[in-house]
């Protein structure tokens, strides 16, 4: 076969490529760019942004947070950023949805120890307390994030209903050992305000984190929590 045959062959293929791109466009850039691979890309561009938000807002304080600042800390454009979010806010409150999930997910595991055997419910209620307490301060910038933010005009206008609604099931679980009448929501966030506030003093240095001040934190909720719990919660213990 010489080259004058290859040269007519290759034309005649390439004239059917063409032909084919142009009655089946979707079909041909399906397989050329799967739709699944993108959608992951942009899946993973949209963690990165967000786990770069955490950093900078710990970093930099809520003031300093802008969009270019959190692109820069991703090494990505800015203009990605409105690819996966609808802007700035946005973008903040999917980071404390993300941090929310998180913590939940953990409380959701530890829950069953709320029925640990031959344990008063304050004992129980400790280790539940512990080892939310530990997990909060094991990652100090996801939890100066989360406070800077929490208390943010932000959070209150843009994630603070998407927050109420992350805990919704374990208030749900929770609320069969209170009083009727319990303001649940309220409760709740009165433990996560006096968890954040000791969690500021400890990574701000001004308490030490020892057992000590894990006790004092545990005993402070304990006092506003317990009056709540119903009686027969409180004298009961499984056998």
């Amino acid at each position: 076969m010489n080259s004058t045959m290859v040269f007519r062959q290759n034309q005649q293929i390439n004239r059917r490529v063409l032909m084919l791109c142009f009655l089946f466009p979707g079909r041909i850039s399906a397989c050329l760019f799967p739709r699944k691979r993108c959608t992951m890309e942009l899946q993973e561009m949209r963690q990165v942004f967000i786990e770069s938000a955490v950093r900078v807002v710990a970093r930099d304080g809520m003031e300093k947070t802008t969009t270019k600042a959190i692109a820069a800390e991703a090494k990505l454009n800015e203009a990605y950023i409105y690819k996966c979010f609808s802007g700035k806010d946005d973008l903040l409150s999917a980071a404390l949805h993300m941090e929310d999930v998180r913590f939940a997910e953990l409380l959701q595991k530890t829950l069953p120890v709320m029925h640990i055997p031959g344990l008063s419910w304050k004992e129980r209620a400790y280790i539940l307390w512990k080892r939310g307490w530990d997990f909060i301060l094991n990652e100090p910038a996801d939890c100066i994030f989360y406070i800077r933010y929490y208390y943010s005009a932000s959070c209150r206008a843009h994630a603070y209903e998407t927050h109420l609604a992350c805990f919704k099931p374990l208030i749900e679980k929770a609320t069969k050992s209170f009083k009727p009448g319990t303001n649940m929501d309220m409760l709740i966030h009165q433990i996560f305000s006096t968890m954040l506030f000791f969690a500021s003093r400890v990574l701000g240095g001004e308490l030490e984190n020892s057992e000590e001040t894990t006790t004092w934190a545990f005993e402070q909720i304990y006092s506003f929590v317990v009056p709540n719990v119903r009686a027969e919660v409180l004298e009961e213990e499984d056998k």
